[in-house]
């Protein structure tokens, strides 16, 4: 079994479902609603914990406020086993990034996102060497940590390549937006990229799914598994090209929060272990299929460990 270097986000999930209409100022200024959790929240926090309960060695490498925020995360990866010593960092100078999810009646999330210390996150927070001492890499926040993306995630990626060590890119609608120049600046150094069809439409509009995996694959990564929704995820290096459907139906959806990360995260427990593409990427659906049903993105671990005896 691999281990596994998560770098990213961390941030609280605080959701609220469902929510059909916004508050409109003089007009309907308050909105009720009838389910309201909190929980980690982030690409990297999210496909930490996932991977925690299903049995990898994860380390979190982020960034919390020193606060009531950060406390709660830093209990919670405590009793969940996320590795977090010497890997989040706390500052006095920020609060812990937080997020209001919104949850529409059809499960799909509107975002208030408070970016605090993740905006001052950066390598210099980061041992690199720590950072290095795993067997996997995965950064499944680009576009949302602005003091990392650019030169000092090519430099860090090209770095952890010529290590032996596997390279996974997902991204997301972040802070920064999406930019088409600082994905592409990446690929080279990339063994697995994790992409949204959904985000990745605004950035290549005229492209059809298989020719943008086609496009990332000439551009030098070695393997693209391209994340689209309800119609699964397609999978494509320079030997096969081969699709994996979705498996939540659509009527079983309640929230579609960080469903992406866990199909990240089912992934990268496949690849941790040694399996074939086509067991990551079938792993993969059945996790993030877990994970819609339920409000929020942390899965149950007993629902986790149920999958994994199936398979």
């Amino acid at each position: 079994m691999k281990n596994v270097s998560c770098l990213g986000s961390c941030l609280v999930d605080i959701l609220l479902s469902p929510l059909a209409n916004f508050p409109e100022p003089k007009v309907r200024t308050s909105v009720f609603v009838e389910e309201l959790k909190s929980s980690p929240g982030g690409g990297a926090a999210n496909c930490s914990v996932t991977l925690a309960n299903m049995g990898i060695n994860v380390s979190l490498f982020s960034k919390i406020g020193n606060d009531l925020h950060g406390d709660y995360l830093q209990e919670k990866f405590n009793i969940i086993g996320v590795k977090t010593k010497n890997t989040l960092k706390k500052t006095q100078r920020k609060s812990t990034s937080t997020v209001i999810v919104c949850v529409d009646p059809g499960g799909e999330r509107s975002f208030l996102s408070y970016h605090g210390a993740l905006s001052e996150f950066s390598l210099n927070d980061i041992d690199l060497e720590e950072l290095y001492a795993s067997e996997i890499l995965l950064y499944p926040d680009l576009f949302n940590l602005p003091m990392i993306d650019g030169k000092p995630l090519y430099d860090l990626l090209e770095n952890a390549q010529q290590r032996g060590i596997l390279t996974i890119l997902d991204e997301t609608w972040g802070v920064s937006g999406l930019q088409r120049d600082v994905l592409e600046a990446c690929l080279p150094f990339v063994d697995y990229l994790m992409p949204s069809a959904d985000d990745l439409a605004y950035l290549y509009p005229n492209e059809k799914p298989e020719e943008l995996a086609r496009l990332f694959v000439r551009k030098g990564v070695q393997n693209v598994i391209l994340k689209m929704g309800s119609e699964g995820a397609l999978i494509m290096n320079n030997e096969r090209t081969f699709k994996v459907p979705a498996i939540a139906k659509s009527n079983e959806v309640i929230d579609t929060t960080g469903a992406g990360d866990n199909f990240s995260a089912g992934f990268v427990y496949g690849l941790s272990l040694g399996h074939s593409l086509e067991y990551c990427s079938e792993l993969g659906s059945k996790i993030a299929a877990l994970s819609l049903k339920q409000l929020g993105a942390s899965t149950r671990k007993e629902d986790l460990q149920s999958v994994l005896k199936e398979i």
